[in-house]
């Protein structure tokens, strides 16, 4: 081959093996959720059949449950950190105005901090006691 159709080819090859890697990730992950549900659902009706009590439903944060608190509060910090320190190393290295694109991160992370501290205020009531 020549040199003009390899550099064609690496990056269509390149896309073409990202996207599918990304497709089959999706499918993988897809099926092993549905496996799950599944063996959730043959459980119960085993404990029905037999007369047996329910075990709770577990909130599952990859089944689409709520995100916990602890993984909030480390994204929060994370992503502020990067932010501030993109920000500053933008700053340096190209000027104010592309510096501006490290708040994005910062601001997620602020956004993820924010859920940290609404939901534990959620989770208190006033005398300071968890409610469920």
């Amino acid at each position: 081959m020549d040199e003009d159709t390899m550099a064609l080819l690496i990056p269509i090859l390149g896309i073409v093996f990202g996207i599918g890697i990304a497709v089959v990730a999706v499918l993988t992950g897809h099926r092993r959720k549905m496996q799950r549900v599944e063996l959730r659902h043959k459980e119960r009706l085993v404990a029905m059949e037999k007369g047996l009590e329910l075990p709770p439903e577990l909130e599952d944060p990859e089944n689409g449950g709520m995100r916990s608190r602890s993984g909030a509060l480390r994204s929060g910090m994370t992503m502020l950190g990067v932010g501030i320190v993109l920000y500053f190393a933008l700053d340096r290295v190209a000027g104010n105005d592309v510096a501006l694109f490290g708040l994005i991160p910062a601001a997620i992370g602020l956004a993820n901090l924010i859920f940290y501290f609404i939901e534990g205020r959620r989770k208190t009531n006033g005398n300071g006691t968890a409610s469920r």
